[in-house]
């Protein structure tokens, strides 16, 4: 195709030139507004509060909900954002930044990839597309793990497709070398990514790889996923917490792999059923405009040039071609074989999806064209994020202003029937919260708070016992602490039933149906 550029014809010191602009673009375009929205329930508050527990404790190996050991995650999130606190203070936009490193990592990834084996033309525009969609943008300044794994995975499977296309032999030699770095890289991707969010990170750049090289027939490279130069990495990068892990906490195996891995894809029980079709409509609406963009040009290319007469791409770009229709295939039908579905899951899908659109864009002839669609793009991203940031979470900045209440580290927090997953967030170091509910859980299957911290409790039940209280057990640590100020959290209907002299006194602070009173222990030790 005329509109190829072979990269091998740019100087090498303008070549890096572009991947630093591009680098420092992507970051400054993924960090612009991150700092504008206040931490949203529940996910940015639980992982959020979570890396502060971890920096303030000290304790880099078990994640901690509310003071109890919390496994539904890895602790790569938490190292990152605990890092972030410690260097650059406790804001929101500190607690995004791994989010972003994820957005940041995938489009680069992208870039190295097609820069080497498609075109400098292709490698941009494919990154342009990536980090412009909407679906990666918000999902880039929402502070969770998902865009962290797809950033890994993104890196691991271009890192696996570099190796497999510069392995070569010849009569029993390797004739470069250069592909067990790339091997070396694919595997340390593999391990950051299982430390991210567990064993996806394995299992679906494993079957996109074989996969792909199966339909490629490319049987001298069968055993590059089998090299130790890639399963080295993984041992040595994700092994060491998942011993440390299990020493401390002997139920570890068990709840992590089986029951955060297996029986949460295989149940039922779990959060968000939808339909198998979810996320194909999720795709289509949340990449906007560039699924619509893609679509039109694929079939201007279809009416353009019967597919009889079109000519043949080269080779490197059919394998390419064929790559990025597994990894997307692979991607989407996986997630979408559960009942329950989450929007995030299926981030590591974009990459191949920004390939596409530049493909059939270019083939299509469009190229003038998709520069003004990338411009309302990024317009499209940055007004989304004034409007979640300004009209559509009003109620969630109210939680900001719980920074100027005059709270001590000697208080203590009470929470009613409620787990306030934000609130620490904004609060001086103190002792863990306490929750105020009936905790009996007998044949309790939904996925939420509750569950949450029961999970957790069975980790250390004393600690638990001590933190998940009902009524009696309240006024029993009031009594017992007669001194202490405490701040309790909960609705009107929840201090009715848990605690009814609260509403004879006035709120300290109103945060919409939440209200936050204070009392001395011993007022509440009286009843």
């Amino acid at each position: 195709m005329n509109t190829l550029v072979s990269t091998r014809a740019v100087p090498a010191r303008f070549a890096w030139s572009i991947e630093v602009r591009m680098g420092v673009l992507a970051a400054v375009w993924l960090l612009a507004l991150a700092w504008l929205r206040p931490l949203s329930d529940p996910d940015e508050g639980r992982y959020a509060v979570a890396a502060l527990q971890m920096l303030r404790s000290g304790d880099w190996v078990t994640p901690a909900l509310n003071g109890l050991p919390f496994f539904h995650k890895p602790p790569l999130y938490y190292w990152l954002a605990a890092t972030g606190y410690q260097i650059a203070g406790v804001h929101e936009w500190v607690a995004r930044l791994p989010s972003l490193l994820g957005a940041w990592l995938a489009a680069m990834s992208l870039l190295v990839l097609l820069k080497r084996y498609a075109s400098q033309t292709v490698a941009v525009a494919a990154a342009v597309v990536l980090v412009t969609m909407p679906y990666t943008y918000m999902a880039a300044q929402y502070a969770n793990m998902d865009m962290l794994l797809a950033g890994c995975l993104t890196a691991c499977i271009c890192s696996a497709a570099m190796a497999t296309l510069e392995a070569r032999q010849t009569t029993g030699h390797i004739r470069d070398m250069a592909w067990m770095g790339w091997l070396a890289a694919a595997g340390a991707w593999a391990g950051l990514g299982f430390l991210a969010k567990g064993l996806i990170a394995l299992v679906l750049p494993g079957m996109v790889w074989a996969i792909w090289l199966v339909w490629e027939r490319r049987w001298r490279q069968w055993w590059l996923p089998l090299h130790a130069a890639a399963w080295l990495p993984v041992m040595l990068i994700a092994g060491p917490w998942v011993f440390m892990a299990q020493q401390r906490h002997g139920g570890f195996f068990h709840y992590f792999f089986v029951t955060q891995h297996f029986q949460r894809y295989t149940g039922s029980s779990f959060n968000n059923p939808q339909p198998w079709w979810f996320y194909g409509a999720v795709i289509a609406l949340a990449a906007l405009p560039w699924t619509v963009w893609g679509l039109v040009a694929g079939w201007g290319s279809w009416r353009r040039q019967p597919r009889a007469a079109r000519p043949a791409a080269p080779a490197l770009l059919r394998s390419l071609d064929r790559l990025m229709l597994v990894w997307f295939a692979v991607i989407v039908l996986f997630f979408s074989v559960p009942h329950s579905k989450i929007v995030g899951y299926v981030l590591p899908a974009l990459p191949p999806l920004a390939y596409a659109v530049v493909r059939l864009v270019q083939a299509a002839g469009w190229q003038r064209w998709g520069r003004h669609v990338a411009v309302s793009a990024a317009l499209l991203c940055t007004v989304l994020a004034l409007v979640l940031g300004t009209v559509a979470v009003p109620a969630k900045a109210q939680w900001r202003a719980l920074r100027s209440l005059p709270v001590q580290p000697a208080d203590r927090l009470v929470m009613l029937e409620h787990l306030y997953y934000e609130v620490p967030f904004y609060l001086p170091a103190m002792a863990a919260p306490l929750v105020v509910d009936d905790w009996n859980t007998e044949g309790q299957q939904a996925d939420n708070w509750k569950k949450e911290l029961t999970d957790a409790a069975a980790f250390d039940p004393q600690l638990g016992s001590a933190l998940l209280l009902d009524t009696q057990g309240l006024q029993a640590y009031a009594c017992a602490h007669p001194q202490q100020r405490l701040w309790v959290l909960g609705s009107a209907e929840a201090a009715q039933r848990r605690w009814p002299r609260l509403l004879a006194a006035a709120p300290a602070l109103h945060l919409g149906s939440t209200q936050v009173w204070t009392l001395d222990a011993a007022q509440a030790c009286q009843g």
